[in-house]
């Protein structure tokens, strides 16, 4: 047995242990379209030549239907099958009978009449080191070389049948481990007795009838007014974990603007994030840290232009959309005597779990609409095709102006905000894209891929946009004891739902393994979600998601390492 350095490429000889070990430990430099372009069969790969071939000819998918049989019974074990692969004369039998089916059919001076499933070696495109010269069955040495390829072919063939095999194992593994520290999390949750609590309001707005973040302290007899959360995912089939939503303000608080918001504002108004000198000079506080980085990244070129018809419809749906993937139930404040303990301002989050459970299982589909939740579900499948298994027809033109101004910059003379695009964005993706049955079946493991990244990508944003008004809150806010206690509490909200974010983008597999980045499956979904004609007529480059996603989660690893050696003591000015 010899080995392939040093041999031209059609007089590769049969595998030795060792190289098909490395084939199986994945150490190989040899890869499948290497094998099929040697063979000389003309076929179509994805970009870089990785994941499943498609041939054209008839001919050639009979050969691969018939080696698919022989694969089937091979050895299911990676040790038993290396060792039957590198015995002498292994598949042998296997070998010649497909050879003697479509030997000449495939390789034949005659075969097809023209040999159009086939290159010819000088062509253009085809590599001379793999290619140099055209194979026919009917030369002997051709034949031998053939065969060689078969055999080589047949082995990667099955030795990809385990990998696969032991992927979707690890896979498992890790879903179930995932759901196992789920579960823990939940029950340690519900044995603490601090609740989720509402982002504070802003300072300097009225404090009456909104409330405010100068709170007396509380009297005798008297709770603290608080919000309690559970958070529901009403979007099913999400990658984001039902206990990841990062909780929305309060309906009586003012809401900040998120980024890209042009309603009522001037170009010249739009200044950089946390510019206030008297804020930047604050001292040791809550707001440092993760929240440093959304100064340069909430900049960009925003039009000033007065609202459109397509910003206005759909700002018109900004404060129940934004709410859309979560429920919030505010308990009353409860009076309770001076001699009360401490421990009666804790509320029961499993109780409010069961009831918000209840609450949404007794909506029908058609209650959901008259309240007017789905509406924008209803419309946008109208709207974007997929509505009774029509084809997704893309976006329309100014929600496409919309997204490329957002992700990429550019210039535009579409008004948009950051809240209602996301939404509008998610809603395409899940009752337009979603619902094309034709693309999901082409390839479910490319779309499944692809949806959780962009999906991921839109919480993300969601995610930051949060941080951004949590962030002004409370470099606005006070010292006192009140304030403090729901900074502390917000705050551990905030670091839950960047755990969840964090675990959800875990969670997005590669196509075709580590070589396809988790940010080449973002710009693929943004490529299909565009349609096809703009994947066509536009450019699309990646954006920044992995980087920001590492610097999340360093973030988060510095804010726990912090709490831990300080405590609550981090959350207090000077």
């Amino acid at each position: 047995m010899s080995t392939m350095e040093g041999q031209t490429a059609q007089s590769l000889d049969y595998a030795s242990s060792k190289e098909w070990l490395d084939i199986m430990k994945n150490r190989s430099r040899l890869r499948m379209h290497e094998l099929i372009e040697r063979l000389g069969l003309r076929a179509k790969w994805s970009q870089n030549k990785r994941g499943k071939t498609n041939f054209e000819s008839a001919l050639v998918r009979d050969l691969v239907t018939d080696m698919g049989e022989v694969v089937s019974t091979l050895p299911k074990e990676s040790d038993e099958l290396v060792k039957f692969l590198s015995e002498e004369g292994s598949m042998s039998e296997q070998v010649e009978e497909l050879l003697q089916k479509h030997g000449s059919a495939i390789w034949g001076r005659l075969a097809g009449g023209n040999r159009e499933h086939l290159i010819s070696a000088g062509e253009e495109g085809v590599d001379e080191a793999m290619y140099p010269r055209d194979l026919y069955f009917e030369n002997k040495e051709d034949r031998a070389v053939i065969r060689r390829l078969i055999h080589w072919w047949l082995g990667m063939k099955a030795i990809n049948v385990i990998l696969a095999r032991e992927r979707l194992d690890r896979e498992r593994k890790k879903k179930e481990e995932n759901k196992k520290t789920r579960v823990v999390e939940f029950e340690t949750q519900d044995a603490g007795s601090s609740p989720f609590v509402a982002l504070a309001p802003s300072a300097g707005t009225p404090t009456a009838p909104m409330l405010n973040t100068n709170i007396p302290p509380t009297r005798a007899g008297e709770l603290p007014r608080r919000m309690a959360y559970q958070v529901e995912n009403l979007s099913r089939g999400s990658p984001i974990s039902t206990s990841m939503v990062t909780p929305p303000e309060l309906n009586d608080s003012p809401v900040v603007s998120a980024r890209g918001s042009i309603v009522n504002a001037d170009a010249s108004h739009v200044s950089a994030v946390n510019t206030n000198a008297a804020q930047t000079a604050s001292g040791h506080t809550v707001a440092e840290g993760v929240w440093d980085r959304m100064g340069p990244s909430r900049n960009g070129s925003i039009s000033s232009q007065a609202a459109s018809s397509w910003s206005a419809m759909n700002a018109s749906q900004q404060t129940a959309d934004r709410r859309r993937s979560s429920l919030a139930m505010e308990v009353t404040p409860q009076t309770q005597p001076a001699n009360g303990a401490s421990s009666s301002a804790s509320f029961s989050l499993s109780a409010l779990r069961a009831d918000m459970s209840q609450l949404i299982l007794s909506l029908t589909p058609e209650e959901y609409t008259h309240s007017g939740v789905n509406n924008t579900s209803v419309a946008t499948a109208a709207e974007y095709g997929s509505h009774n298994g029509e084809p997704y027809r893309g976006l329309d033109e100014d929600t496409l102006r919309a997204l490329r101004a957002y992700i990429y910059r550019e210039e535009t003379q579409v008004p948009w905000e950051e809240t209602p695009l996301l939404n509008r964005l998610e809603n395409i993706w899940r009752f337009g894209v979603r619902c094309d049955h034709t693309r999901v079946m082409d390839n479910i493991g490319a779309f499944v891929a692809r949806e959780r990244a962009i999906l991921t990508w839109i919480e993300l944003k969601r995610h930051l946009a949060d941080l951004d008004r949590a962030d002004k809150r409370w470099r606005a806010e006070g010292k006192t004891p009140d304030e403090i206690e729901r900074r502390i509490q917000q705050h551990r909200t905030l670091m839950g739902a960047t755990r969840e974010l964090l675990r959800s983008y875990d969670m997005i597999q590669p196509i075709d393994g580590p070589e396809t980045d988790k940010d080449e499956l973002l710009r693929q979904a943004f490529v299909v979600l565009a349609g096809e004609r703009y994947a066509v007529e536009l450019q699309w480059k990646t954006v920044e998601f992995t980087d920001v996603m590492e610097w999340l989660a360093n973030s988060l690893k510095l804010f726990m390492r912090s709490e831990e050696e300080e405590g609550e003591s981090r959350y207090y000015v000077g």
